[in-house]
């Protein structure tokens, strides 16, 4: 699913940049130029990297 139309990134890569390392809004926004013309697609692109983020928590706590 597109996520930001005006730099035609999708869902699939913000997830699989953020997997690679990429480190939240800032990091995304230097690698897939998302965010950075209108701006409609940050409450998205927030969204992804928040259930990143809880994912890998939730990783940690159960490997912990």
């Amino acid at each position: 699913m597109y996520v930001c139309i005006c730099h035609d990134v999708k869902d699939t890569q913000i997830k699989t940049a953020l997997a690679s390392g990429v480190d939240g809004m800032n990091g995304l926004q230097e690698t897939l130029s998302v965010g950075t013309c209108c701006g409609c697609c940050i409450p998205m692109v927030q969204d992804l990297v928040d259930e990143h983020q809880a994912n890998f928590v939730a990783i940690d706590v159960m490997a912990g």
